[in-house]
C-alpha cells in the first residue's frame, strides 16, 4: 500500500534513490543529465512543496512543486520507481489538489522533447503543450492544465 505524505528530511536518500533510477535511462536519450537529476532536494525541501509515496519504509516516488506567479503553481519534479505501483498517479493527484487548496488556478509543467512516454501520460491527465522553449541546454515543452 503506497501512502502520500509530505516529505522529510530522513527521506531525502530515499528521494535521491527514486531520482537516480527514475532518470537514469534518459541520460543517453538526452546526451545529458537530466534536470531532476541536477535538483538540490534538501534545499528544496526548505524552499518548496515536496511530497513523497512510501511503501513501508522505501520512497518509490515523489513531486516536487514551486509557486508561479499570480494562478500559477508548477509540478516541478515527478518521479515515481519502480512503475506500475500507482505511485505517479497518486502523487498527480496530491499535486493538482494541493494546487487548488492554494487557491490557485492552474498547474504548470515542463518535460524533455523526448520523453514521450511522459508526455503521453500528461496529455491523457488533461495537460495540453503551450510551448516549446530551449533552456539550459534542455529541448522543452511547457504543458499547461487549469484546475477547475
Amino acid at each position: 500500500m503506497v501512502e502520500i505524505r509530505r516529505a522529510r528530511f530522513e527521506d531525502m536518500p530515499g528521494v535521491y534513490t527514486c531520482c537516480v533510477h527514475s532518470f537514469r535511462d534518459y541520460i543517453l536519450r538526452i546526451g545529458q543529465t537530466p534536470g531532476p537529476m541536477r535538483e538540490d532536494y534538501c534545499q528544496a525541501l526548505k524552499d518548496h512543496t515536496l511530497f513523497v509515496a512510501v511503501e513501508g519504509e522505501r520512497v518509490v516516488g515523489y513531486v516536487l512543486i514551486k509557486d508561479g506567479q499570480g494562478e500559477v503553481m508548477w509540478m516541478d519534479v515527478l518521479a515515481a520507481w519502480p512503475q506500475g505501483t500507482g505511485a505517479g498517479r497518486a502523487l498527480m493527484d496530491v499535486c493538482e489538489d494541493y494546487i487548488r487548496a492554494q487557491g490557485k488556478k492552474e498547474c504548470r509543467l515542463y518535460t524533455h522533447v523526448e520523453y514521450r512516454r511522459t508526455q503521453g501520460i500528461y496529455l491523457r491527465r488533461g495537460y495540453t503543450i503551450y510551448d516549446r522553449v530551449q533552456e539550459d541546454g534542455f529541448d522543452r515543452y511547457y504543458m499547461k492544465k487549469r484546475l477547475v
